[in-house]
This record gives structure tokens, sequence and C-alpha cells, in this order.
């Protein structure tokens, strides 16, 4: 009869977060973003979540640069591009314990990887059977290490290294499985095994990668690796392959997050795109009123040219995500290629060459398709706008002109009418020689009679004016 007692036990395990944060951007250039100090804060409060405090006090710990933690990319004075951010290297803390149980022990391994930010806590219980039931609070207290609670914008990686107790009727991925429920609450656990998990052998020993998707925020990402021989406990300590598997996760998580960036923007131009439509139905529909018709080609004018620069900065950014794939993407061939050379003859890592495919094959393909749907909007954009443009053009153009009609007929109306009022006052007011009659008695009311003949002649010579400026454009049209 098997003891059930080993069945789900293990020993001398170790839970390892890697997990990383962006330090700077092309923008910023040397200066860190506003959010490259949230690893170090995180760890404050796991600190004061465990009572732990060395976690407490990690930060000011930490190697400097001018008042900032780690360097700016480039500096001069640094060795590489993997520059370790504690003098001691690793600082090694421990958990105030609660009544009657373990106290909790750990290491932290900060770093910096040229322009971002990782962090590695390992949480251990060495020379002691545990049973998965407790991992909750030896490995994985209350969750702690999950990403909903560590946040890194770049994500993160989990990896369980222990030696399993089997018995004869176990297989290992049946015993990875029941470690992925004895570390995640059930509905993480789900989503991690909905899919079977990636198999492959590192150092004499199987590997499991269990993965949940792609956002960095929400992805899981596990790897369970048994030490199941010598050899494998002997390589694992010698630590040959560590700063290439960082270097290697790094690479991967950046470019998880350039796509993830990348398909966000082609959504946010998707959608400015989709708010142009409307407005060139809008267009072929204007009012005939000059006035209202000029009023909404000026309000486009001022709305559109706004969306087209987001639209184009989208288009900027999809592109500069591309290129940090590409380039991520060559260092993490290269940093696989090294790790395969200090691999042993049966070591397999398939999904390690997995991601390296799906990287061109499925994220480089989909941008540079998704950059092709967007680039004829450009044109339409411009397109737009240069009509609008015209339009406006056109219809001040015409007001204008009408305006300068008005007035000229105006002019001429009123200085005519004002000429002949003026003549004929002047007639009136004289006396009428060689008649017997007096002048109050043919005009009874002379300044009356002189507004309603210049209004009238004013009048007639509006007419007149407005048919000949008529005539004349006319002809200039035809010319």
């Amino acid at each position: 009869m098997v003891d059930q007692s080993i069945i789900r036990t293990v020993k001398n395990p170790q839970l390892t977060l890697i997990a990383f944060q962006l330090r700077n951007n092309l923008v910023l250039g040397d200066e860190p973003i506003e959010t490259a100090d949230h690893l170090w804060e995180k760890c404050q409060e796991l600190g004061k979540t465990l009572n732990s405090p060395h976690l407490k006090t990690l930060i000011d710990r930490l190697d400097k640069h001018q008042e900032k933690i780690g360097f700016p990319p480039g500096v001069d004075d640094l060795p590489n591009d993997y520059v370790e951010l504690l003098s001691d290297r690793v600082l090694h803390f421990n958990a105030i314990p609660e009544p009657d149980k373990p106290q909790l022990k750990g290491e932290i391994y900060p770093l910096q990887i040229h322009d971002t930010y990782a962090i590695d806590i390992t949480f251990r219980r060495p020379e002691a059977v545990v049973n998965l039931s407790e991992f909750n609070y030896f490995l994985n207290p209350n969750y702690c290490l999950l990403p909903k609670n560590i946040q890194s914008d770049l994500g993160q990686t989990l990896i369980l290294f222990a030696q399993p107790l089997l018995s004869e009727s176990d297989h290992y991925q049946d015993f990875a499985n029941a470690c992925v429920e004895a570390l995640f609450p059930s509905s993480d656990a789900q989503r991690l095994l909905a899919n079977s998990p990636s198999v492959g052998e590192l150092f004499g020993s199987p590997i499991f990668e269990y993965d949940t998707g792609y956002n960095p925020s929400r992805q899981i990402h596990l790897l369970i690796w048994f030490n199941c021989s010598p050899q494998t406990q002997e390589l694992e300590e010698q630590g040959k392959y560590y700063e290439l598997l960082i270097n290697l996760l790094c690479c991967r998580h950046k470019i998880l997050y350039s796509y993830t960036q990348a398909r966000w923007c082609y959504q946010q131009a998707k959608n400015l795109y989709k708010e142009l439509l409307p407005k060139v139905e809008k267009l072929k529909n204007l009012s005939p009123n000059q006035t209202e018709k000029l009023e909404v080609l000026k309000k486009e004018l001022i709305e559109i040219p706004q969306s087209f620069f987001e639209y184009d900065e989208y288009i900027q950014q999809m592109k500069l995500h591309l290129n940090t794939i590409r380039t991520n993407l060559k260092n993490y061939q290269h940093y696989l290629n090294k790790l395969n050379n200090i691999l042993i003859s049966e070591d397999d890592l398939p999904f390690f060459n997995e991601f390296e495919t799906r990287t061109k094959n499925k994220f480089i393909e989909q941008i540079n398709v998704d950059l092709g749907y967007l680039t004829p909007g450009q044109n339409l954009f411009s397109e737009l706008i240069n009509t609008i443009r015209g339009l406006v053009e056109i219809e001040q153009a015409e007001i204008d002109r009408s305006l300068e009609t008005t007035i000229a007929i105006l002019g001429v109306s009123l200085g005519v009418g004002g000429i002949a009022a003026s003549t004929f006052s002047g007639y009136v007011e004289r006396p009428l020689i060689n008649s017997n009659q007096s002048p109050s008695k043919i005009f009874t009311h002379p300044g009356i009679f002189a507004f309603l003949l210049s209004v009238t002649i004013a009048l007639g010579t509006g007419v007149l004016t407005a048919k000949y400026l008529r005539c004349r454009r006319r002809k200039s049209s035809n010319n």
C-alpha cells in the first residue's frame, strides 16, 4: 500500500519570483520614468506584510547614481548591461514568525539589465520536507508573489525548484499540476491548467512551463523544475545558467510587453479611423447656408488634424515597439544559444525555442499587418484635411466676394442717391422766376420729395450696378 503522506510532498523547495520594471524610455533618456521605483516600493510593502525588517529597508541599501537608484544606460563606468545593485550581491531576509509556525526565510537579488530593473525574490525551505498544502505559507505566503500583487509593468516569471517525493504510480506532469494547484488560488490554477504545459529537460531533470497569455499585468508565467538527480543539484548550485536565464526572461517579457502595447496602439488608431468615417459622410451633406457651412468646416478643420496627429503618433509608437521586439529577439537568440552551449546532452528546452518562433511568425508579422491596415488611413486623413481647407477657402472667398459686391452696390447707390438728393434740394430752394405761383403751392413738402427721389434713384442705381457686376463676373468665369 502506498504511503499517502509522501505522495504530495517535496524536499528542499524554493520558489523564485523574477520580475521586471522599466527604468528608462526613449523620451526621457537617462532620467528614470515615474514608475521606475515600483518594484522597490513593492518590496517595502512586502516587508510590512511579512514583518521583515530587511525587505522594508531594501530601497535604502540599493546602489545609486546621482541620487537615482541604478545607473543610466550606457554610463561609461558600468562593466556591462548586467549590474548588481547591492554591494553584498544578495540580501538575506527572514520574517518574524507567527506563534507556533516556522520562520519564513529567503533572499533578494536586485539587478539592472540595461534600461530595466530586475528583482529576484526567493522563498526557500532548505533541508525540509514540505507538504504541498503548506506552499501557501512557506513559498507564496498569502499569494503575495502573484502578478496582481506585484504589478510589474514588464511582467514576471515564477520558478519552483524542488525535489518531488513520488510514489511509483505518480507521473511528473501530474505532480507538477498538483504543485500548480497548491501555489495558486483555484481561479488562477484553472487558467494555468487550461492548456497542457510545455515539457522539457534541464540538467537532467524535467521542467514544465505554464503560461496564461500575453497580458503582462495579468499573465502568469510559471516554470516548475524538479530536482531528480545529483547532477541537477550540482549544476544548479554552480549557477552558470542563471545570468543567461534571467537575461533570456528579460528579453521575453520585453517582447510580450511591446507586442501588447503595439496591439493597444493599433486598437486606438482603429477607433480614431472609425470616428473619421462619419465626418466624411457629414461633409457630403453640408447645409446650403454659407455661414452655417463655413462654421461646420472650420470646426472640422480644428478637430480632424488633432485626430490625425494622434493617429500618426500611434503608428509611430507601433513602429518603435516593433523595433524593440526585433532588438530583443536578437538578444533572446543570443542568450538562448549561450544557454544551449552549457546544457548536457539529454537536455531539451522546447518552450524557449517555441517562443522564438512565435515572436517571428506571430508578433512581428501581426504588427506588420496592423501597420499595413493603418497606413492608408494616413492618406485619408491628409486628403480630408486638404479637402476641408479647400472648401473653407472657397466658401470664405464666396462670402468675401458677396460682401464686396454688397458694399459696392450700396456705395454706388448711396453715392448717386445722395448726389440726386443734393441737386434737387438746391433746385427747390431757389425762387421761381417768371412764375406767378409761389413755390409752396407747387411743392408742399420738398424735403420729403427729395428723400423719396434719392431713394428711388439709389434703388435703380443699385439694380443696374448689381446687373453690371453679375455680367462682369460671368465673363470672367467664362474666360
